[in-house]
């Protein structure tokens, strides 16, 4: 299970008000949907959870950016997450399987908002999984490249 001391998984999660940008499924233990099934996020929802921040370039943008939003293992530790991975789905169905390992260690940020503005679909918002590519070499290899999902529209815990 992911750890962190700073949510409860055990809280209710409210119905989101809003557009839901964001679905979770599979292993978890606290959702607000489909009879139990399934945690949907609106952006409110999200932008509630603890936000962290980072200026990264990325092979795909122009000149650094800052993005802002939710580490993934925050979200996820949230919901009640158990299991071994995640797949992370994109609205064109791509899709990537992140290793729960991986979810813990690497600051996997479910951006919301990009230099202080909401991201929006043609930003390959309105959630994406970044990386601070500028931070660390590794980043820039293929096997991080392709965690960074855009246009996310679930997770799926296994």
């Amino acid at each position: 299970m992911v750890t962190s001391s700073l949510l409860l998984a055990a809280d209710a999660l409210p119905q989101p008000a809003g557009r839901v940008v964001l679905t979770v499924t599979g292993n978890i233990d606290v959702a607000n949907a489909g009879e139990g099934e399934r945690a949907e996020f609106d952006l409110e929802m999200l932008s509630g959870l603890p936000q962290q921040a980072f200026d990264t370039e990325t092979p795909w943008t122009e000149g650094p950016h800052r993005y802002q939003g939710v580490l993934l293992r925050d979200l996820l530790e949230r919901v009640g997450a158990d299991g071994e991975r995640v797949r992370a789905s994109a609205m064109n169905d791509y899709h990537h399987d992140i290793g729960m390992q991986t979810v813990v260690q690497e600051p996997l940020l479910l951006a919301t908002h990009r230099d202080g503005e909401p991201m929006r679909i043609r930003d390959k918002g309105p959630v994406r999984i970044m990386l601070p590519v500028s931070d660390s070499p590794q980043y820039s290899k293929k096997r991080y490249l392709d965690m960074m999902v855009w246009q996310l529209k679930t997770l799926t815990v296994r």
